[in-house]
This record gives structure tokens, C-alpha cells and sequence, in this order.
């Protein structure tokens, strides 16, 4: 979620950095080159093969954990076709507004590129998106989360590529029966002693509203007018009685929201200091040993229930492109083709199950199914920052606590 909170802070910014260090197939790439580039420890997965000739497609992505996936996709996409793909990954305060700039430019830009869910609005409205004409493999093929968050106006304008959800993770050993709700966590640790070590009944990244918004997710839909707007409405009864829920369990959780983060949380776990966590499907890869449990987030107590957001990665082809054939037969090769080998080179899973897909990865698959996708309105930005800036700004304040900040977050919206 590190990137995702990145691109939502830096909404409305402009500024482009543009970090080469991810360039699959060099246009201008030589032996030499490569050999100065292992010398200096900066040798990337598909050095191992020069090719001396420009490069065929030019695709961007900004997220580097996606850095050996796309590379060693170039690399076998070269040796199927012939095609030579630049992969480059660009580090820019304002990603879509960077893609936009360079295209008007009209000299080195992206025939195809990488964007999240909730950007592809602005990709559309910007004139930067072609149709998916291969929509129907996709919707046989892959979530139907996914689907969704490829299709604006009824139809595909992307090829989803992999998801982010939230999970809930706990060590075995401790609970007798599998734990249902987080109040039964609760009252169970009350008449129970916590084994040795444990520090955290449940611990997650509080300073990070895409693992907030479980908490207040039953009583938030998200809806659009027909002029495109986002509105966001609230049932104030529900709203209230999550709230209720979460003040009156913040003392059994004790995070200090000074210091934890998503990679600590992640070592608290397996460390064994923490006995529960909510993590993100991204995260799974990070866990170690085997004496834990992965399941969907589980509800609040016996009548508030919980729904993650579910963040889908996006391909996208240029609609600018003069290669736009090239540019969607690579898209599909990413997502579809390449999809098994996803996982294993990022930690990221694809939006189609694999053949063999082992329990964690069809547990997590189906959260995403049945999580709320991030709307792809240019509003929801708005939504998201807000609620991570109002969090961030009263934890830091002397006498706030979580609850407080939440509360301020309700009667600012």
C-alpha cells in the first residue's frame, strides 16, 4: 500500500523524476554499457542478454517492487516475438501527469504503461486510454473485481494485472476454536494469559486509511452522479456504532501510532510479538514459518460486519500510440501469460488464479472478490488523503488517539 499512498498524497502535484535504473532493453544499449552497469552493483535481471537495436515499445510503471516481473516479461516477450520492450520504471510526484506531459510532447513517451484502479478516470479523460477489444477473454478469464475495476463507461479500458486486499492473519496455538470476530478476540485474551513474547493482541498500520477503512466499511458506500462526481454517504447509525466498537476496543489493540508500519507489523508477526494482524495480500510473501492462519477480515463483533477495499494494478495502452496492436498483445502477454510467474518475482498477485493456486493464494483471491473496489473517480483521491492527512495530523497532537482522529474525520466530510 506504500505506493498507493504515495500516489494519493501527491494528487494535484506535478514534477517528474524519471529513475532509469529499470530499462529492460536499452534503445541505445551496448556491451560496454551493460558491463559498466555491473561494475557499479546496478545490473538489473535481463543484462544477461544485449540486444543492439531500438527498442519496438516503450512501457512505463512506477511501483519498483513490479522491477524483476516486468523485466524478465520483456525478456521472454522478446524471445516469443522478436518485439524489443523498454520497460522503465519513472519515479514522479504526479504519474498520470507525467504519462500526459510526455505524450503531448510527442517524443519519448509510453505506448503502454502501468496505473492503479483508482486512476483510471483520468487516464480516460485525458485521452490516454484504449479500449480492451480482447474484454471478453478477460471477463471469463479473471476476478470479476478486476473486470470491474477495468471498466469505465461500460466498458474495458484496461488489463488488470494483479490486486491489493486487506487479510487477517493469526498465530496458531493460542485460541481454541478459530477466532470469528474481533470482539471474540477480545473477550477470549481477557481470561486467557498471552504466551511468552507477546506484546500485540492485533496490531495493523493505523497511519495508513487502507487498513483504517475496514473498521468503517459497513456504514461507506461510495456513488457517482450522473455528472461523474463522487459522493461518499454514510449510515449514521452504523457509522456510529463502528465507532462505538473501535473506542471501546483501542485499549485491548495498545498500537502506538507513533511507530508502527506496514514492515512492522509484518516483523512484530513473525517475531512473535503480535498475536493477530491485518495485513495486505502484498504482504503475504513477507511472512515466515508456518504457525499462523490467513483468513478474510473478520467482523467487528456479532452485527457489525467488515469489508476490505480492494486496489486492482492496471495495464493501460496508450490511445496516442501508433503501435497500439503491438502495445495490447504485450498488455495481454503481462497479465495472462506471464501471470504464474507474478507472485514468485514481486509478492504480487494476479487478478487470475493460478492453476495451482496453494490455500493462501485462493484465501486471498477471494477477499479481493469480496472486498469494495476503489472507485476509479478522480474524487476518491480526495477521500483517501483526506483521511490518511487527518489521522497523521492528531496522532501527532499530545491527548488524541485514534478515536479522536476518527471522529474529526466524520465531521470534516
Amino acid at each position: 500500500m506504500k505506493v498507493v499512498q504515495k500516489r494519493m498524497i501527491a494528487a494535484g502535484c506535478i514534477g517528474v523524476l524519471v529513475i532509469g535504473g529499470a530499462v529492460v532493453v536499452s534503445r541505445h544499449s551496448t556491451y560496454e554499457q551493460k558491463e559498466n552497469e555491473t561494475e557499479n552493483g546496478t545490473e538489473t535481471a535481463s543484462v544477461s542478454r544485449v540486444v543492439k537495436q531500438p527498442a519496438d515499445l516503450m512501457f512505463w510503471y512506477s511501483d519498483k517492487s513490479y522491477q524483476k516481473f516486468f523485466e524478465k516479461a520483456a525478456e521472454e516477450y522478446y524471445e516469443d516475438t522478436g518485439i524489443v520492450v523498454d520497460a522503465e520504471y519513472q519515479d514522479s510526484m504526479d504519474y498520470m501527469d507525467a504519462v500526459y506531459t510526455a505524450t503531448m510532447q510527442g517524443e519519448t513517451f509510453p505506448d503502454i504503461y502501468m496505473i492503479g484502479s483508482d486512476e483510471l478516470e483520468e487516464a480516460y479523460l485525458y485521452g490516454l486510454a484504449a479500449e480492451n477489444t480482447a474484454s471478453d477473454i478477460y471477463e471469463s478469464t479473471v476476478a470479476s473485481n478486476a473486470v470491474t475495476a477495468s471498466t469505465y463507461k461500460e466498458k474495458m479500458y484496461a488489463y488488470p494485472l494483479s490486486y491489493n486486499t486487506c487479510l487477517f492473519v493469526y498465530k496458531n496455538g493460542y485460541f481454541e476454536t478459530e477466532p470469528e470476530t474481533l470482539q471474540a478476540i477480545i473477550d477470549y485474551s481477557i481470561d486467557n494469559e498471552p504466551p511468552e513474547n507477546v506484546q500485540y493482541l492485533l496490531e495493523w498500520d493505523v497511519n495508513d486509511a487502507f487498513y483504517d477503512f475496514p473498521f468503517i466499511s459497513n456504514s461507506v458506500s461510495f456513488v457517482k452522479d450522473e455528472v461523474e462526481t463522487m459522493q461518499v454517504n454514510y449510515d449514521e447509525d452504523l457509522y456510529n456504532e463502528d465507532l462505538e466498537f473501535f473506542s471501546q476496543s483501542l485499549e485491548s489493540f495498545s498500537i502506538d501510532a507513533s511507530t508502527v508500519t506496514e514492515a512492522s507489523v509484518i516483523s512484530d508477526f513473525n517475531d512473535g510479538k503480535t498475536l493477530c494482524a491485518i495485513i495486505d495480500s502484498d504482504s503475504v510473501a513477507g511472512l515466515t514459518g508456518t504457525d499462523y492462519e490467513i483468513r478474510e477480515l473478520l467482523a467487528l463483533n456479532d452485527t457489525l460486519q467488515t469489508s476490505s477495499a480492494a486496489l486492482t494494478d492496471l495495464v493501460v495502452v496508450n490511445d496516442f500510440s501508433e503501435k497500439k496492436e503491438k502495445a495490447a498483445d504485450f498488455a495481454e502477454y503481462v497479465t495472462l501469460t506471464m501471470s504464474g510467474e507474478l507472485h514468485g518475482l514481486g509478492g504480487h498477485y494476479s487478478v487470475k488464479l493460478s492453476e495451482d493456486a496453494d490455500e493462501k493464494e485462493q484465501i486471498a483471491y477471494q477477499a479481493y472478490e469480496n472486498a469494495i473496489p476503489v472507485p476509479d473517480s478522480q474524487d476518491a483521491k480526495e477521500f483517501w488523503v483526506t483521511l490518511k492527512e487527518t489521522i497523521s495530523q492528531y496522532f501527532k497532537k499530545n491527548g488524541y488517539n485514534i478515536f479522536n482522529s476518527l471522529v474529526i474525520f466524520v465531521k470534516f466530510r
